[in-house]
């Protein structure tokens, strides 16, 4: 997400930020992939652009042609793939999100955060309406880095020194097939 701030510093917008799309080299480095549906940032003039989206990652003002886009575009995706990852479920479709907005937040999905300002600055990123979302990647990922700041590791019991008891055993695996579906139904 980082390499995302300098794009838009030259006035583009991806439009098209989903996991297919991002990809983690060996040594940690975020590099994000296809620009075709990249175009640049017009401000405030009315302009026709394609129609680009994926269900679940495309804020509101992707789903018409004169929507006003710029890097809050882009925001909100991003925030998309966190909750997607984070969650295992897609974010509801925005449009569908903008009479009553029925996002189920990631802890009530079961995730526990560390902290949960973590979970706040997704669903900011996450806002249906353009202005109520961070302005630009830069504000958003200064919000992750706060966030995330915060949550020190609690330190754990000091390790005894000694001699090792050895593996520990449980009981033995059990072939055969497995009770209910991996994964079931949304909620």
């Amino acid at each position: 997400s980082g390499s995302r701030a300098p794009v838009h510093k030259e006035g583009i917008i991806h439009r098209d930020v989903t996991p297919d799309n991002i990809y983690i080299t060996g040594d940690g480095h975020v590099k994000l992939l296809d620009f075709g549906a990249a175009r640049y940032s017009l401000g405030n003039k009315s302009h026709s652009l394609d129609v680009v989206l994926k269900a679940g990652y495309a804020p509101k003002e992707q789903y018409t042609r004169k929507g006003k886009q710029g890097p809050y575009t882009d925001v909100y995706s991003v925030a998309a793939c966190f909750y997607a990852s984070i969650t295992g479920y897609l974010p509801p479709e925005s449009v569908e999100r903008m009479e009553e907005d029925d996002l189920i937040p990631i802890t009530t999905r079961g995730s526990d955060l560390c902290p949960p300002a973590l979970e706040d600055v997704i669903l900011k990123g996450l806002e249906v309406q353009p202005a109520d979302r961070y302005q630009t990647m830069g504000e958003f990922l200064s919000a992750m880095e706060q966030a995330l700041a915060r949550c020190e590791p609690t330190p754990g019991p000091e390790p005894q020194s000694g001699p090792t008891q050895g593996p520990v055993s449980g009981p033995e695996p059990q072939s055969g097939p497995t009770q209910g579906p991996a994964s079931g139904p949304e909620p």
